[in-house]
């Protein structure tokens, strides 16, 4: 293997078959992140004909809008606006307010994390924006999103969804699937351990499979839509001789700003994924012009869905109905709509397919994120963990992705509550990092005033961004959940709470405690494996 020539770098020398990079001689040598590195000292780290991970940049514009639609769309369309609804008071205003408040949002988040991954074009999203912002206390932000990421690398609530829609198209009844048996979580595990198998094994075999999937997803997607407008379209569904959205705007069941900001959290879990891509920017083509153009398309295409299937369920269902629809409101929508045969048992299986499809992408992004983590060397055995062995693909981050899901799969009630709770915890986790993300982006713009990306995102936009979740992270609060509680557990938030804590606790013991204790301070090097990856080892000193 050839050496390298590295601006600062010393001791090159090949060690058990991996290049040893040595120590860069700037401030970030002792602690510093392979995110927070500046772009021409990564260029000089990459290798593989200049790529910066040895798959290479291989997703083009349809790859990704595949991976932005197939990441949006999944259960949660499908499954949360029955919960959102009953938080809501069981008022149309009110609900459909959250659903566009939730719109806006996304869009503003869309063109945050755009202008971040064109200053900062690589792998691992909100974790590189976060290191690149924050710098200050010495490896907090890395060593606290390492360990969250890969702790919080799973994909359960689609899973669920997966599991149920598939029983209920087989024709179990709706208690069954809902309540009453773990059948579902266990047809949701099977499926993640293939989805495992298939990306672990062939990168480009699960990219195409990925992308076929998408394409039907897309049909999916347009004749959901058109759906929705025949739905508006029939008169007096249930014979009453008035509007039915006439009882939804009359109705309001107590509300309050816990459950008010619960059902936002979860409406704006329905277009998550507007951030997924970045996980993978590194393997994006072009990523600034690909992310502009399949960012926005992506998100406007779900956006029309979304408003149309949620007319449909205010027109189609009464409110006991919606209240007890659950996470399979939208397969009884369709029943109401064309019938058991085709409503019931195709279409049924279609949003299956389209949570099968959201897996696919969901464990592919993670796989990445879990890489990038597992890159930095702070976790036993990172070495093995980050390796493209022996697919050339990340199988062993696959593989610790698939264990998480396949854990809480077990673990967790069949109830649909369990769902809106995990809805609720992973979205109340992701508006903390996204209020972070937000006001990192002002810091940086602060410390970098030379850099201009070639999208920018909007100052007023920023600040919406900022106010918002500052509200949302607090907003839980006050009041209580009337949807998301599970017995023996904490309310979700405080869940979320305790998962960072402890992420943040690693850091403190890894960085400051432990060393000042034995005596010994870090230092890192890179060093580069045999298949072309480079990762980070830690040495005492």
């Amino acid at each position: 293997m050839t050496s390298l020539e590295l601006k600062g770098v010393k001791n090159v020398s090949n060690e058990v078959g991996d290049l040893e990079l040595g120590e860069l001689d700037d401030p970030s040598s002792r602690y510093g992140s392979f995110s927070s590195l500046r772009t021409s000292d990564i260029a000089l780290l990459e290798s593989n004909n200049g790529h910066e991970v040895p798959q290479g940049r291989h997703l083009g514009v349809f790859s990704t809008l595949v991976l932005f639609i197939s990441r949006i769309i999944g259960s949660g369309i499908f499954a949360t606006p029955s919960s959102i609804f009953v938080n809501s008071g069981g008022n149309a205003v009110i609900f459909l307010t959250i659903w566009f408040l939730a719109a806006l949002m996304a869009f503003a988040g869309l063109y945050l994390f755009l202008e971040f991954g064109c200053l900062i074009p690589r792998s691992g999203g909100r974790k590189t924006f976060l290191e690149a912002a924050f710098n200050k206390p010495t490896m907090m932000v890395g060593a606290t999103m390492t360990s969250f990421t890969v702790l919080t690398g799973m994909s359960v609530s689609n899973a669920i969804v997966f599991g149920k829609y598939v029983l209920y198209g087989l024709g179990f009844d709706p208690n069954y699937v809902n309540s009453e048996s773990m059948a579902g979580n266990y047809v949701g595990a099977v499926c993640i351990l293939i989805i495992v198998a298939i990306h672990g094994v062939s990168v480009k075999r699960g990219v195409q499979l990925q992308n076929l999937l998408g394409g039907l997803k897309i049909s999916l997607i347009i004749f959901m839509t058109i759906s929705g407008i025949y739905a508006l379209c029939l008169k007096d569904p249930f014979n009453q001789g008035t509007s039915v959205f006439i009882g939804h705007l009359k109705r309001l069941e107590p509300v309050s700003s816990s459950s008010l900001t619960t059902a936002f959290i979860q409406a704006f879990f329905c277009f998550a994924g507007w951030d997924s891509v970045h996980a993978v920017t590194s393997e994006v083509k072009n990523p600034t012009r690909t992310l502009k153009i399949a960012g926005p398309l992506a998100l406007f295409g779900c956006l029309a869905c979304y408003l149309s299937l949620n007319f449909a369920y205010l027109k189609m269902f009464t409110y006991e109905e919606f209240k007890e629809a659950g996470p399979l409101a939208g397969s009884i929508l369709f029943s109401k709509l064309f019938g058991e045969a085709f409503g019931r048992k195709f279409m049924t299986l279609s949003v299956a397919l389209s949570s099968g499809s959201n897996l696919m992408v969901v464990i592919y992004g993670l796989s990445r994120m879990n890489q990038e983590a597992f890159r930095e060397g702070l976790l036993p055995f990172s070495k093995m963990m980050a390796s493209n062995k022996p697919f050339g693909a990340p199988f062993l981050s696959l593989i610790c992705c698939g264990i998480l899901s396949v854990l809480w799969l077990c673990l967790l009630p069949p109830a649909g509550s369990a769902y809106n709770y995990l809805i609720a915890m992973e979205g109340y986790a992701n508006q903390i990092f996204l209020l972070l993300v937000a006001v990192g982006l002002l810091v940086y713009r602060k410390k970098n005033p030379d850099k201009k990306a070639d999208i920018r995102a909007s100052t007023p936009g920023i600040i919406f961004l900022i106010l918002f979740s500052a509200y949302l992270v607090v907003g839980p609060f006050w009041g209580d959940q009337l949807e998301t509680s599970l017995p023996h557990m904490p309310q979700y938030q405080i869940t979320s709470l305790l998962m960072i804590l402890l992420c943040i606790s690693f850091w403190f013991l890894k960085f400051q405690l432990i060393p000042r204790v034995c005596g010994y301070k870090l230092k890192s090097k890179w060093i580069l494996l045999d298949d072309g990856l480079t990762i980070k080892k830690w040495e005492k000193c």
